[in-house]
């Protein structure tokens, strides 16, 4: 197994420097690496395959990106962002989930993706030029692409989540409309109304890559 976990992590670093090396390898090959150790550990520990989550959207946003013809470089969180879009000079930060709970609502049957968008400690502002968040069924797989402006992003209004005391900003994007609603009658304060404006229209955010420019 430990053989296996290295495997994983050589791919990953692979991946990374590719993009560095001007994307001489595969984003597909990483996803799939994580995809099959996930599989792999399922059955011993399913916590630990979900510490790879942000890894396996950083890739699938890199593998759009570089379907849409921009040359993505990976920062992977150096300085601030995730990608940078040298030929616009523009940051992109990557923000992935997987449907969750966490005891945010009381109904454990309400379900979301949840993106943070600024930490109440967050000292510079414009980390970013766009959000991308990124949502994947529990195989990791078939992700959704919600495509945020920055300006977009800081629409959502403040919030205090008594578990997350360090998360200013924030968007839950719900499983479905009768979640929303259930959540919205549940904690109202909660969500606020930009979030709620995201999940009565959320065509108007999915694979919107149109935005980045």
């Amino acid at each position: 197994m430990k053989a296996f976990l290295d495997k994983t992590m050589k791919a990953i670093i692979l991946a990374r420097v590719s993009t560095e090396e001007q994307m001489k390898q595969n984003y597909t090959k990483a996803i799939g690496t994580i995809i099959n150790f996930k599989k792999a550990f399922d059955k011993i520990d399913p916590q630990i395959p979900r510490k790879l989550v942000g890894e396996i959207g950083e890739f699938y946003v890199l593998q759009e990106l570089k379907k849409l013809g921009f040359r993505p470089e990976h920062k992977g969180g150096q300085g601030g962002y995730d990608i940078y879009l040298k030929e616009i000079n523009k940051r992109v930060e990557v923000r992935t989930s997987l449907l969750k709970n966490e005891g945010v609502y009381p109904n454990e049957a309400i379900r979301f993706w949840g993106w943070r968008v600024e930490d109440r400690n967050q000292k510079k502002a414009k980390k970013f030029d766009y959000l991308i968040g990124v949502a994947l069924d529990d195989n990791f797989s078939k992700p959704k692409f919600y495509i945020f402006s920055y300006e977009e992003a800081f629409s959502v209004g403040n919030v205090k989540i008594g578990r997350f005391k360090n998360v200013k900003k924030k968007v839950h994007l719900f499983e479905n409309k009768m979640a929303y609603k259930k959540a919205l009658k549940l904690k109202p304060n909660l969500i606020t109304p930009y979030e709620r404006q995201i999940n009565l229209n959320p065509y108007k955010f999915l694979n919107k890559w149109n935005k980045i420019k």
